[in-house]
């Protein structure tokens, strides 16, 4: 066991930023332990082998005491929870996890950094772009997907893009091991045709960096402030822009049209539970993909005449109530026990399509909380 192999693997296997995050904080454990990691490694192989329990949590404890020491020489709690990433990886790879920390050690406190740029600002950013950054906009905001696995996207690995669209695209993300079942819209494709005539046909990577290997997430960032700065974007103060900033936008239009929120964790490659990967069809999938594209559609945008608004206002809320009444069906048709006892309550049809509208309104409120969590809970990841 050296700490040269694990240091390795997160080298070739994880992201620039992930590499450099454990390697901090594992030269700052080592310092602050005294010892190597390698001496660090023996201890505790030597710790597990032990019969006396107090022996065998031993690194508990000193894990515990570097977060606190941490906090107490002005680490905020989100960095003194980093840093302990570093060590705590390193005997993971080496199958000597360290298990039940206590809360304090690995909770990340929930901060507001991201800016996440409306359509219209991305759409100014899209126009003001060469045909790389053109091609970048359009196809994050129709995957969805996180740096790591967008940048690695390789070119023989791209679909047919001859079929009718939106194409299927789909991946095994590298972070949570699922498949995303996500898709390319003619906006997406109709750029890819022109962008792959001017790569290199010596490197297999989509977004090619010169040395042979794929685009580094550090200048995809650095590309999208250009263009943020070029477009005159106002961010307030404290704010950041990076590229999860288009995984944030496509579920935040999720939720404002109410897709179902397993569709769209299906969507950007998000873990669901198998019975609901049954239980969606791949028709459900396409349907819900249309609807958030026609919302972050980047070209052939048109204004509507105030009369058309008005048509168009009245429509949806007409839709609304077709979609709290259709979740308060559902909710009914997974409880059945619960909806045979109320339903042997109900009286008059008015007293029932109440009783399904309160249901649906509770579903839809609980998918809201689901969605605000699942937007916010990258906020304090800086890749």
């Amino acid at each position: 066991m050296k700490v040269e192999e694990f240091l390795d693997y997160v080298r070739e296997a994880k992201s620039k930023a992930t590499f450099k995050n454990y390697t901090t904080g594992l030269k700052k454990f080592i310092q602050w332990y005294g010892k190597t990691g390698n001496e660090i490694l023996k201890e505790r192989f030597e710790d597990l082998k032990s019969t006396e329990q107090q022996r065998r949590k031993r690194f508990n404890r000193e894990i515990e005491k570097f977060h606190r020491h941490l906090k107490n020489i002005g680490h905020p709690q989100n960095t003194a929870v980093a840093y302990t990433e570093g060590i705590r990886q390193l005997l993971r790879y080496f199958d000597m996890d360290i298990k039940n920390l206590p809360s304090e050690v690995t909770r990340k406190t929930t901060t507001v950094k991201d800016y996440v740029p409306s359509v219209s600002e991305y759409r100014d950013m899209f126009n003001s772009g060469n045909i790389l950054d053109r091609t970048i906009i359009s196809m994050a905001l129709d995957l969805a997907w996180r740096i790591g696995d967008f940048v690695k996207i390789r070119k023989d690995t791209l679909p047919n893009l001859d079929q009718q669209t939106p194409i299927p695209f789909d991946l095994i993300t590298e972070k949570e091991e699922v498949i995303s079942k996500s898709f390319l819209s003619a906006q997406t494709v109709q750029l890819l045709k022109t962008y792959l005539k001017t790569t290199k046909t010596d490197n297999p990577y989509l977004f090619p960096n010169g040395n042979g290997s794929h685009y580094d997430p550090e200048a995809i960032g650095k590309r999208l402030k250009v263009l943020a700065k070029k477009t005159k974007l106002h961010m307030p103060k404290g704010k950041r822009l990076r590229f999860h900033c288009f995984r944030k936008r496509f579920l935040s239009e999720c939720a404002n049209l109410k897709i179902d929120i397993n569709t769209a964790k299906i969507l950007v490659g998000k873990s669901v539970s198998k019975d609901m990967l049954t239980y969606l069809s791949e028709v459900q999938h396409v349907k819900a993909f249309e609807e958030v594209h026609n919302k972050l559609r980047l070209t052939e945008f048109k204004a509507v005449t105030n009369a058309k608004n008005a048509e168009i206002e009245a429509l949806k809320k007409r839709i609304e109530e077709q979609d709290i009444m259709i979740a308060g069906l559902l909710r009914m048709f997974k409880n059945p026990e619960e909806t045979r006892v109320k339903l042997e309550e109900i009286t008059t049809t008015k007293a029932y399509a109440t009783y399904v509208r309160d249901l649906g309104e509770n579903e839809l409120r609980k998918q809201a909380e689901e969605y605000k969590k699942l937007i916010e809970e990258n906020n304090n990841n800086n890749h």
